[in-house]
């Protein structure tokens, strides 16, 4: 069985603007839910997490991302594909409340891999570099990358503001859930041989647990607090919706370590 995969930027703006050939959806007035099937993060739990606005052409679209480095933010490349100006929200868990944690930041810079395909979301991972001096603190800290390829059946997990549900905007407080890796094949069995490649991890959850709209660039981890590693970037769901039981796909971590390191240095 091949299904068709879509990208998962959300607009925020009540236009619906397109991102390459995959329909981003609009914000929700209404803020609420969860990441599908998660829960609520605690304060300080995931200090690399970033929220990051970006500004395209298309209009304005809400991703997430990962400090990976005390200048550069680590995310897809859909995120910053075309886009021409950013907005970072380092050190909250809330979007819309005030937060005497909260750092917000401009950024004008960022890279795209060379070789990413918007067309089939192949080597989609791209860098955003910060530009303003900050200090990281408990609620500001830099996570490592992962090194060496993850297998299948591990233990991993993601965090993000994505919608709780097809049709939901993004949420006002992070979220996180567990999930499990699948090796390649097996994602490859669901969606086709072409489709998966060995730049991507699949992950699924017990029932329909994942990711959602508005979970763009967040990152996939290994491990919790100092333990915590950077293993993937969330990339792309499945076309027939966020609340199947269907794979989502994330862009591999240590197969770009050496380009990422090659563009911070």
């Amino acid at each position: 069985m091949k299904l068709f995969i879509f990208c998962l930027c959300v607009a925020t703006i009540w236009a619906v603007p397109l991102v390459s050939e995959r329909k981003a959806i609009p914000i929700k007035k209404h803020f609420g839910g969860r990441i599908i099937g998660g829960d609520v993060a605690q304060d300080g739990q995931f200090p690399w997490q970033v929220a990051v606005y970006f500004d395209t052409s298309n209009g304005s679209f809400f991703c997430g991302g990962a400090l990976i480095d005390t200048k550069w933010v680590l995310t897809a490349g859909h995120c910053v594909y075309h886009a021409t100006a950013f907005t970072l929200h380092l050190g909250s868990n809330t979007l819309v409340d005030a937060d005497p944690n909260r750092v917000t930041l401009g950024a004008s810079h960022s890279v795209a891999h060379p070789d990413y395909k918007p067309s089939d979301l192949e080597n989609d991972i791209g860098l955003i570099r910060i530009d303003t001096a900050y200090e990281t603190n408990d609620h500001i800290q830099v996570i490592p990358l992962a090194t060496s390829d993850i297998g299948g059946a591990e233990p991993v997990t993601v965090s993000g503001w994505g919608a709780s549900g097809d049709w939901d905007g993004v949420v006002n407080e992070l979220n996180f859930v567990g999930l499990k890796t699948i090796t390649n094949d097996e994602c490859k069995a669901i969606y086709g041989e072409q489709t998966i490649t060995d730049g991507m991890v699949c992950t699924v959850g017990e029932t329909n647990e994942g990711t959602c709209n508005g979970d763009s660039g967040g990152p996939l981890v290994t491990g919790s607090g100092d333990k915590a590693v950077h293993v993937g970037i969330v990339s792309w769901a499945s076309a027939s919706g966020c609340e199947t039981n269907h794979p989502s796909g994330y862009t591999r971590t240590a197969k770009y370590y050496d380009w990422i390191k090659s563009v911070v240095a």
